[in-house]
């Protein structure tokens, strides 16, 4: 399960961009942190890796937002239980090269 610390820039004060945040609240797996001038935090906590991508091609895509920067990437320690729930599994990722405790990735894609 990732979960992901990122930080949205918008291309001027988030208090223009209420309809771009308004689009992020609709999202289940983001909460929304704090903002100041162009910046927003926000955690995204999604089941699968291909659905953190979704998610964060998405967040680019909004009206306004000119760069996503990550702060912080984990994989919650549930996703790498020597008993996964087998419906619980993204068939499109390769779990065997995921390596416990996540990383950075640094840009606009994860």
């Amino acid at each position: 399960m990732p979960i992901s610390g990122l930080v949205v820039t918008f291309g001027s004060s988030t208090e223009q961009h209420s309809a771009a945040i308004e689009k992020l609240r609709d999202i289940p797996e983001v909460e929304i942190g704090d903002s100041g001038g162009s910046k927003l935090a926000i955690v995204v906590d999604s089941k699968h890796k291909r659905r953190d991508q979704e998610i964060w091609n998405a967040i680019q895509d909004l009206p306004g937002v000119i760069d996503l920067a990550v702060a912080m990437v984990a994989f919650d320690e549930e996703a790498h239980s020597v008993n996964p729930d087998p419906t619980d599994v993204d068939p499109e990722s390769d779990a065997n090269t995921e390596s416990e405790g996540g990383g950075v990735v640094a840009g606009k894609s994860p």
